[in-house]
């Protein structure tokens, strides 16, 4: 979380892979991939359910705000991101 934090408030943006939440099974599923993403503001847990442990991105390439589980990053920058 640090690292995307620097990168997004100096202006960058930084590539991450992580997996859709499947809400029927309740495990992960698919594996989205962004170029171009930068962090966007966090929501409050009274407003979003569990926000402290997510992460709010925006896609930059389409303008696409995006939600994933900290848990469900795969990769950030080409390298594996293990919790």
């Amino acid at each position: 979380m640090e690292r995307m934090r620097e990168i997004s408030q100096g202006g960058g943006t930084f590539a991450i892979k992580f997996r859709k939440w499947d809400r029927q099974r309740h495990k992960g599923g698919d594996v989205v991939s962004l170029k171009l993403a930068r962090l966007r503001r966090k929501a409050s847990d009274e407003r979003i359910k569990h926000s402290s442990h997510k992460v709010f991105l925006t896609d930059t390439a389409t303008g696409r705000a995006l939600v994933c589980w900290m848990c469900l990053i795969v990769e950030l920058n080409g390298r594996r991101v293990s919790f």
